[in-house]
C-alpha cells in the first residue's frame, strides 16, 4: 500500500455569501502516476487532505473523491459502504430493489429533495435535516453514485458494512447491496408505423445476403408493434423483434445493427434491452434462430437446442427447409444481465 500527492485539490471558494475557507474539491488526478503503481502490484490510499498547487491543504469529502478518482482512471466499478445496514425496497409489494438505471436513481434523488454537486458538495431540502442518518447516508451515496457514472464509470455498489457483503455484491449472482449502473438503453423505443420504412431500408441487404428471411414492408407494418429501434438524431440505427410465446418463451429476431454503428455496442444494447422485456414480461427461456450469426449469439450466453426445445406453437411453425440453428438462453434476474452488460464493447 503506498500514499502520496496523487491528486491535487482548490477550495470551494465563497458561495452564496459563506466562506468555505479549507473546504475543496478535487482539481486534478495523477492518473498516470496511479498507474505506474498499479503496474508494480501496489494499492494506493488516498486521504482527504488534498494539496493544492500552491502549498496549502484542504478537506476533500471521501466520496467526492472516490468518484472524481474513478471517473479519471476509467474505472469498471467504485463501491461504497454505508454506515449502517441500510436497503431499498420497493413501496408497494416490499422486494428489495438490487439495482437502478441511473435515469432511475436521479429521480429518486429529485423526489427527495437531494443535489449533489459538481465541486462535491451537498444540498438538502429543509425536510431531509429530519430524516434519520442511515436513510439519509443511503440517499447521499447513490448521489455520489450518480456522479461517478456521470464521470464515466460503469458501476456503482453501495454495500451495507457487514460480514462478506464485499465478496457476496462481487461475486454472486444476486449480490448483497444495490447496483447503480449507467442508461444504456437511452434511445431504444417501440417502434411505429412510422418506422417502417427505415426498418425495411435496415435489413434489407441482410435480407438480399440470405441471413435474413424476407419481411415486405405489408408484414413489418402488420407486426410493427413487436418491433423495437435503437435511434441517433432521430435516425434508426438498430432494430430488433421480441415475440412471446407461451410457457415463459420468448424468441428475439431481425437483431440489425447499421454497419456504421456496429462495433459501439449497438447490438449488446438492443439484445440486453430485449432480455429485459423478456422478464418482465415473465419470460425466463429466451431463443432466436440463426443461419449466419451463431457465433455472435453462443458469445453472449446462448446455447444450441435442438428443436423440440421451442415451444408448441413455434415448433409449428418451425422452417425445416430453411434449417436454422436454434440458440436458447435462460434469466433469471435483472442481475444477470447487470453482469453480463460489464463485457459490452461500448
Amino acid at each position: 500500500v503506498v500514499s502520496g500527492n496523487f491528486y491535487s485539490a482548490q477550495p470551494f471558494g465563497i458561495l452564496d455569501g459563506v466562506d468555505f475557507k479549507y473546504t475543496g474539491f478535487v482539481r486534478r488526478v495523477e492518473v498516470e502516476w496511479i498507474r505506474q503503481k498499479h503496474n508494480n502490484r501496489d494499492i494506493c490510499l488516498m486521504t482527504t487532505l488534498g494539496v493544492s498547487p500552491s502549498g496549502e491543504v484542504f478537506n476533500v469529502n471521501s466520496e467526492a473523491l472516490a468518484a472524481s478518482v474513478a471517473g479519471a482512471l476509467e474505472a469498471s466499478k467504485v463501491i461504497y459502504f454505508t454506515e449502517q445496514e441500510m436497503e431499498l425496497r420497493h413501496t408497494q409489494h416490499g422486494k428489495k430493489i438490487q439495482s437502478l438505471r441511473m435515469s432511475d436513481a436521479n429521480n429518486l434523488l429529485k423526489y427527495s429533495g437531494v443535489t449533489i454537486h459538481k465541486k462535491g458538495f451537498v444540498q438538502l431540502d429543509d425536510e431531509l435535516h429530519e430524516m434519520d442518518k442511515p436513510a439519509l447516508d443511503m440517499l447521499l451515496k447513490i448521489g455520489w453514485s450518480v456522479q461517478a457514472l456521470e464521470m464515466g464509470v460503469k458501476r456503482a455498489h453501495i454495500i451495507s458494512p457487514k460480514h462478506g457483503a464485499l465478496l457476496q455484491e462481487l461475486y454472486t449472482r444476486d449480490g448483497s447491496g444495490l447496483l447503480i449502473s449507467g442508461d444504456l438503453y437511452d434511445g431504444i423505443r417501440r417502434a411505429n408505423v412510422h418506422d417502417v420504412a427505415a426498418i425495411h431500408d435496415l435489413i434489407s441487404p441482410l435480407i438480399q445476403m440470405g441471413t435474413l428471411i424476407d419481411r415486405p414492408k405489408s408484414v413489418l407494418e402488420k407486426d410493427v408493434e413487436s418491433y423495437y429501434v435503437f435511434t441517433r438524431d432521430n435516425h434508426i440505427v438498430a432494430s430488433g423483434q421480441l415475440k412471446i410465446f407461451e410457457n415463459g418463451f420468448a424468441e428475439i429476431g431481425c437483431l440489425v445493427v447499421n454497419q456504421g454503428y456496429r462495433s459501439r455496442g449497438r447490438g449488446d444494447a438492443m439484445l440486453g434491452y430485449l432480455e429485459r422485456l423478456c422478464l418482465v414480461n415473465s419470460c425466463s427461456s429466451i431463443f432466436v434462430l440463426s443461419t449466419q450469426t451463431m457465433e455472435w449469439f453462443v458469445e453472449r450466453g446462448f446455447d444450441e437446442v435442438g428443436v423440440d426445445r421451442l415451444p408448441p406453437s413455434r415448433q409449428a411453425t418451425y422452417n425445416y427447409k430453411r434449417n436454422s440453428k436454434i440458440y436458447m438462453k435462460k434469466i433469471e434476474s435483472d442481475r444477470d444481465l447487470d453482469a453480463s452488460e460489464l463485457w459490452w464493447n461500448r
